[in-house]
């Protein structure tokens, strides 16, 4: 009987002990690509020029995240009067209206503001926080200047990731045109822009070092009090 609760003891301790590794292995997080179409087959370009701006819809999942960097697809070849400043920037879906028109700008992206000659161009951010299953706006376009630049887009949703663009396929409706540097909207009838998002999901709340130390270095203990035990009983 001893003999027998001793080896309980010893499983429940390793159980302990197997559950404090886990919760440190889940303490880590790293980026990854949450959202791309950057490979779909092109349908054509969006011209972006002095005033124009264009504001694409995406949806989280159900976690929290920290979004890293978006990539953009420029079909740009001409550099004549490409001197105006693109932005890249982040929106709620707090805009009054139609639910795919922009709300509050939650950050700026950096990264080059004259995106060509032809090719993809990543734009970063320090870490803008994102809400679990919330739908927001990528908003680009030309701050000041004289500008040409293309951006290719898709006729058809579809994607990769664990995010998602509004609706099922066909003709997009997730994105919202402006000609006034967004003093309004309107509805397209095309997208989504090609795209790659890379979010780090939300970190788990902080364990202290020192009390995780004190606790992983109880169970070891634990364990090795009672594996002597075994041993004394056995003998």
């Amino acid at each position: 009987m001893k003999r027998i609760l001793m080896r309980a003891g010893l499983r429940g301790l390793a159980t302990m002990a197997v559950a404090v590794g886990m919760m440190a292995a889940g303490m880590t997080s790293r980026a990854e690509t949450v959202l791309s179409n950057l490979t779909a087959t092109v349908s054509s370009t969006q011209w972006f020029q002095n005033s124009n701006w264009s504001a694409q819809s995406f949806d989280t999942n159900a976690q929290a995240w920290v979004l890293n960097a978006v990539t953009i697809s420029s079909d740009t070849t001409n550099a004549f009067f490409n001197t105006g400043n693109f932005f890249v920037d982040i929106y709620d879906s707090s805009g009054i209206g139609n639910s795919r028109i922009p709300g509050t700008l939650l950050g700026q992206l950096s990264g080059t503001d004259k995106p060509f000659p032809t090719g993809d161009y990543t734009y970063t951010t320090s870490g803008i926080s994102l809400s679990p299953s919330s739908r927001y706006r990528l908003v680009m376009g030309v701050s000041s200047g004289t500008a040409n630049y293309d951006l290719n887009y898709a006729e058809d949703v579809a994607a990769t990731g664990v995010w998602s663009y509004p609706y099922g396929g066909g003709f997009g409706g997730i994105v919202a045109e402006s000609t006034n540097q967004g003093g309004s909207w309107s509805l397209s009838n095309w997208g989504p822009f090609l795209l790659e998002f890379d979010a780090t999901a939300a970190a788990v709340p902080e364990i202290d070092p020192a009390s995780f130390g004190s606790a992983l270095s109880l169970v070891l203990g634990a364990l090795g009090l009672a594996e002597r035990k075994r041993r004394r009983v056995i003998g």
